[in-house]
C-alpha cells in the first residue's frame, strides 16, 4: 500500500530541510529543533517518522544508495553488451542516469559530508559500486582496479555535485589523455 500523500509530502519537506541545514550548518550542527523549524512541522512530527538525524540520514543515505545501485547496474549491462571496456564518460553525461544525480545533487553534497563512522555515504557507495562489478561483470578485477575505477567514479561524483558541472567534451579528452599518461 502506497503511502498518504501528506506523509510523503511532511517526509519530502524534512529530508530537504535535513539536506539544506546539513549543507548550511554541517552535520554536528543540526539539531532536530532546526529541521522542524525549517520543515515547518513541530518535534513530535519529526519523531513519528525518525529516530533522530542519524536514523534520518541512514535513510537518506539507502534512498540515494538505491538510486546509485540502479545507475551503476543500467551501466554495467550496457558494459555487457559491448567489449567490457569502462563507458565512456561522455556517453554517460548524456544519458538519464547523469539527470538522476544532478537532481539529487544537495542529498549528495550533504551525505558525502557527514563522516560520524564507517558507514558514511562515500563509504557504502564505494562498496556498492564494487561489490556490482565483481558480480557482474566477467573480468578478473585485482583490488588495485576497484579501488582506483571505485574512487575515480566517486570523485566525478562528487566534483560534479559539488561545482554543478557537467564537463565538456574537451574536458573529458584532457581526461582520458591524462589518465593514459598516469597508467602507462
Amino acid at each position: 500500500m502506497a503511502e498518504d500523500l501528506r506523509v510523503q509530502r511532511t517526509k519530502r519537506a524534512i529530508k530537504t530541510a535535513f539536506v539544506k541545514l546539513v549543507n548550511e550548518k554541517g552535520f554536528a550542527n543540526v539539531t532536530i529543533k532546526g529541521i522542524a523549524e525549517k520543515a515547518i512541522i513541530n518535534r513530535q512530527t519529526f519523531y513519528n517518522y525518525y529516530q533522530d538525524k542519524y536514523d534520518l540520514a541512514e535513510q537518506l543515505n539507502d534512498e540515494l544508495l538505491a538510486i546509485f545501485k540502479g545507475i551503476i547496474c543500467h551501466r554495467i549491462q550496457s558494459l555487457q553488451n559491448e567489449d567490457h571496456s569502462l563507458p565512456l564518460l561522455s556517453d554517460f553525461y548524456k544519458s538519464k542516469d547523469f539527470a538522476e544525480i544532478l537532481a539529487a545533487r544537495e542529498a549528495i553534497l550533504a551525505l558525502l559530508s557527514i563522516q560520524y563512522d564507517q558507514n558514511s555515504f562515500k563509504n557504502r557507495l564505494q562498496e556498492l559500486f564494487i561489490t556490482i562489478i565483481q558480480d557482474q561483470l566477467p573480468i578478473n578485477f585485482t583490488n588495485l582496479d576497484i579501488s582506483i575505477i571505485g574512487n575515480f567514479y566517486i570523485d566525478m561524483i562528487s566534483f560534479i555535485a559539488k561545482n554543478n558541472v557537467q564537463p565538456t567534451e574537451q574536458d573529458l579528452a584532457e581526461l582520458r589523455k591524462l589518465i593514459s599518461l598516469i597508467i602507462q
